[in-house]
């Protein structure tokens, strides 16, 4: 059987050479998902994965299947262990967006800080006198706290730390002890964060982390910054956390539910900014992600074990 993998139409030309290059063919499809999988179980060896859910029960119907390769480092859209009981690999891409995401968190928190948003929202009003009175911090000085120390966090706290912030930190049960900033529990970060950003993966400890009762440990003029998943934040305690100045803003790139629905109260609240689940999406970050997740592709169909695993076989 010749190789042969499948490919969303948006997978960019750096991962298609990698599949040239090693001889392998590619069918190109909208989307990978369940369908797609089951309508060339009988053709494909590989699949490159994006965010839309795979099922355990496609895996029975899929022999051939060695590799589901994810682009990007989130696989909440796919169960590991199911697909390791099939005997398929499942791969993330953890070295191509890390530094993406962590700088626009970044510029997540230097919106925050100047209420950029509704500034820009009442000079199109044409309320230029308001928009251009004093308002805001400067944010050397002011704590960052990061929930999630992993590539993104630890990014995000050298960045965030070199433009004068001072970190803390909190890894959940995982503790690591961070190069830069202070470990810290989540009731201290909560309680002493000007900022808080979300980079923890999701998983029974963290989802919907963020609610009613970890925001009334916040700062009232505290900011959430989540650019992670949007399983993390309970969306109806964030909602009346904001309307309520529980908090003072947040700035959202993840949530509960993609897209989000163009009448979610969120889009009306003067005080969060949202972007589409962006952060991780600059043309380099997809280059890269597309590029080592066709590596990996080839790495297990040419009989070697694949370098980012998020399973065993």
């Amino acid at each position: 059987m010749p190789k042969a993998v499948l490919i969303p139409q948006s997978f960019t030309e750096t991962g298609r050479k990698v599949f040239r290059d090693a001889d392998i063919q590619m069918i190109e499809v909208p989307a990978v998902n369940n369908d797609a999988l089951l309508h060339y179980a009988d053709q494909i060896q590989g699949a490159i994965v994006m965010l839309d859910p795979i099922s355990n029960e496609t895996y029975p119907h899929t022999p051939n299947l060695k590799i589901l390769a994810r682009v990007g480092v989130g696989y909440n859209n796919i169960d590991p262990q199911g697909a390791a009981q099939h005997g398929i690999w499942v791969t993330i891409t953890p070295k191509a967006n890390y530094n993406s995401v962590a700088e626009a968190i970044l510029g997540g928190i230097l919106l925050a800080s100047r209420d950029m948003y509704q500034r820009n929202q009442l000079l199109i009003n044409g309320n230029w006198s308001k928009g251009h009175a004093p308002a805001g911090h400067d944010i050397a000085g002011q704590s960052l706290g990061i929930i999630g120390y992993g590539r993104i966090g630890h990014a995000l706290a050298t960045k965030a730390a070199a433009l004068g912030m001072n970190i803390l930190v909190n890894n959940g049960s995982h503790h690591k002890e961070p190069e830069i900033g202070t470990a810290v529990s989540l009731d201290d970060l909560l309680a002493n964060s000007d900022y808080v950003s979300l980079s923890a993966p999701v998983t029974t400890e963290t989802t919907e982390m963020m609610n009613r009762n970890t925001f009334s440990k916040m700062k009232p003029t505290a900011s959430l910054i989540n650019f992670g998943r949007g399983q993390l934040v309970n969306h109806n305690d964030l909602i009346d956390a904001l309307k309520n100045n529980t908090i003072h803003s947040a700035v959202l790139d993840a949530f509960q539910q993609e897209p989000l629905p163009v009448n979610d109260e969120l889009l009306s609240l003067p005080n969060v900014f949202l972007t589409p689940h962006i952060g991780g999406g600059t043309t380099d970050a997809i280059n890269r992600g597309c590029q080592d997740a066709a590596s990996e592709v080839v790495r297990v169909l040419s009989g070697n074990q694949p370098l980012w695993p998020v399973n065993q076989l």
